[in-house]
């Protein structure tokens, strides 16, 4: 947050002066947007990095809070601020993704036509970072050892569908590789849609914009072929694994 919030001041000055700079002064502008690209790497990679720790410190939580017996126990102990912040980290990962696509674009093209866009977009994500932070500080400091009920309560023999979380990690984990492969791939045809807006929007960007759709539907084909062939063993494993948590 420290360095967003630093680096924030550099995106508006861009955004402000950039349309009448001088060479010289838009010099010094293009040097200042190499550092916003590098604070939304280091966000980026710190963001999937937390992530995972996320899900590491909600698993040592399970043996804490009575009752639960996965991890949707304890969303439900700190419920509603834990389901939220679930959702917005992997809006976080997926927003500053089209950032970087973005800016890869950029940097293939004389003039650096996308230099105003990245960096409103930049100030624009601010909030969306902060309260990623904040749901985190407020799932964490109002989660307690409460009795909650257990997701075999919840999800009972006759549900509709059983508990995702006891599902997916003890049932059949192969699944866990479909949803993974089908979310890429829905997230890389979300950015190619994106990078179509502004190839249409920004003349300049045209020919790199379409070559990087091409990529980026092609890496998307490619992992709805990994979903798609994973599904076969996680069908499997629910067919053959006998009676399933809930």
């Amino acid at each position: 947050m420290a360095l967003v919030v630093y680096a924030s001041g550099k995106a508006y000055t861009i955004n402000k002066s950039i349309s009448r700079a001088g060479l010289e002064e838009k010099y010094i502008l293009e040097k200042n947007y190499y550092l916003l690209s590098t604070v939304v790497w280091v966000i980026l990679v710190s963001r999937i990095v937390a992530s995972g720790l996320f899900w590491a410190t909600n698993e040592s939580l399970i043996p804490l809070i009575p009752g639960a017996m996965c991890q949707f126990g304890v969303s439900q102990a700190g419920s509603p601020y834990s389901w939220i912040d679930t959702g917005v980290k992997l809006v976080v990962i997926f927003a500053y993704g089209i950032w970087l696509v973005l800016d890869l674009l950029n940097r293939r093209v004389k003039g650096s036509p996308l230099l105003p866009s990245l960096s409103k977009i930049f100030i624009l994500l601010v909030p969306l970072l902060l309260l990623d932070t904040i749901l985190d500080l407020a799932f964490y400091f109002t989660v307690s050892p409460v009795t909650v009920p257990c997701c075999r309560t919840v999800f009972t023999e006759t549900s509709p569908i059983p508990c995702p979380y006891c599902f997916v990690f003890h049932d059949a984990p192969m699944f866990l590789v479909v949803i993974v492969s089908y979310g890429l791939s829905i997230a890389l045809v979300l950015w190619g849609f994106v990078v179509r807006h502004y190839t249409l929007k920004v003349s300049e960007i045209e020919a790199v914009g379409n070559e990087a759709m091409k990529k980026l539907v092609t890496v998307a084909l490619v992992f709805a072929v990994i979903g798609t062939v994973a599904l076969i063993p996680a069908i499997i494993q629910v067919l053959t694994g006998g009676p399933y948590l809930h």
